[in-house]
């Protein structure tokens, strides 16, 4: 598991298992979700942007599915994060609310 590679959702950097990372919780307007992805990493198709980015499906009974969160990404720093936030922002029919 130590030599799994993640990459930053905003710049594609690469990863590595354990060095510190920055999550972006999102909550799906109502409608959207998916099911056959729960706690697993999927790609979400971002139409305005015409983008694909990776995340995680939060799964029932997590902290992030708790606090209401549908899905998380993963970011390398805070730049990349503020830059996610702004993108993801502009896919208004996708997402509710963004943390």
């Amino acid at each position: 598991m130590d030599n799994e590679v993640y990459k930053c959702a905003y710049c594609d950097k690469k990863m590595r298992s354990g060095a510190e990372v920055y999550g972006l919780g999102v909550k799906l307007k109502e409608g959207l979700e998916y099911p056959g992805a729960v706690g697993r990493t999927m790609t979400v198709h971002m139409p305005v942007q015409g983008r694909e980015l990776a995340c995680m499906v939060t799964a029932d009974g997590s902290q992030a599915k708790l606090e209401g969160w549908n899905l998380i990404f993963m970011v390398c720093s805070e730049e990349c994060g503020a830059g996610l936030k702004a993108l993801l922002e502009k896919e208004e029919d996708l997402f509710e609310e963004i943390m």
